[in-house]
């Protein structure tokens, strides 16, 4: 046999709280969700776009920009490594770039290097576009590090894709 709860304030304060629980649980999930999905979206190749991600300044300034900033590694100016250097990097919808990979790497720290350099442009990129729609994509930066023949300055040459 079930017996009735009598009516009184302190059963009224725990059922409302218990309520009001349950729907901070459910609204605290909702946006872990939203969170998890902003972060796990489809990232579109730069054929996919309707406009490709760009550093703010264009793609001159941004070659520019790296070819001012690079520098060759000492360890593989002494080890005489040249060759090129493919980074491939993600560029957020808000315009910040991250998951950066090295597609080809020479050796000599000189992957390490692009990708030093790449992050002082932190905060300068505008993101992709599908329908006028920000959309996260990957970009492309390879970097020919070459020795010279003679005792002159090794060189770079920076290409965007």
């Amino acid at each position: 046999m079930i017996l009735p709860l009598k009516a009184n304030k302190y059963n009224y304060f725990f059922l409302c709280s218990f309520f009001l629980f349950c729907i901070l649980i459910t609204f605290s999930c909702k946006v872990k969700e939203e969170v998890k999905k902003e972060k796990t979206g489809i990232i579109h190749h730069p054929a996919e776009l309707e406009k490709k991600a760009e550093f703010e300044d264009g793609d001159h300034q941004f070659i520019k920009f790296l070819s001012s900033n690079l520098e060759y590694p000492q360890e593989a100016i002494h080890k005489n490594i040249q060759g090129k250097v493919i980074i491939k990097f993600v560029v957020e919808e808000d315009g910040t770039i991250d998951n950066f990979v090295a597609l080809k790497d020479i050796g000599g720290g000189c992957a390490d290097e692009v990708i030093r350099v790449l992050l002082k442009t932190q905060g300068r990129w505008n993101s992709a576009k599908i329908k006028r729609e920000r959309v996260r994509s990957y970009y492309f930066v390879s970097v020919v590090f070459k020795m010279p023949n003679d005792d002159s300055k090794p060189s770079l040459q920076v290409d965007i894709k």
